[in-house]
């Protein structure tokens, strides 16, 4: 016996209803407060940098990639706490050679179930702010073993 096409039709439908409203549903975690960079996903502008970050055993580790093709020395601001307590900061480090292969990197020591958050500010060496961004990565996420 062939399932009617409208039968299929409804049970696609309730489907990707189901989908839709499982995604919608699960709300996002406040981030920190701070001033994210900000990004225009219409016309694919990313900005100067994107970051990544990932939860390793031992440490946590935070990624600022350019977008760009040169190669560029950066002043980095940034200040690193473990739930709420500052573990790593800095005040217009000097980053030099930095490039898409030679990205900037901060590092910090994991902590079981801790949430790690880092607030950071890029400038050009003549002071002018290129990237300025907020995240934190926690409990939720695994270990990369």
């Amino acid at each position: 016996m062939k399932p009617l096409p409208g039968t299929i039709l409804l049970f696609a439908c309730i489907l990707a209803v189901s989908l839709i409203a499982g995604c919608a549903d699960t709300p996002s975690p406040t981030p920190p407060p701070g001033t994210p960079v900000q990004v225009d996903l219409e016309t694919g502008d990313i900005g100067p940098f994107y970051e990544t970050a990932g939860a390793f055993e031992d440490r946590v580790i935070f990624t600022f990639i350019p977008t760009g093709t040169e190669v560029s020395e950066y002043l980095v601001t940034y200040e690193v706490r473990v739930d709420g307590t500052t573990r790593a900061s800095a005040t217009e480090k000097r980053f030099e050679g930095i490039s898409a292969s030679n990205p900037i990197q901060i590092s910090v020591p994991r902590e079981e179930g801790g949430v790690v958050w880092i607030s950071i500010s890029i400038a050009t060496p003549d002071g002018v702010t290129v990237h300025e961004s907020s995240s934190s990565i926690g409990a939720a996420h695994s270990p990369v073993r």
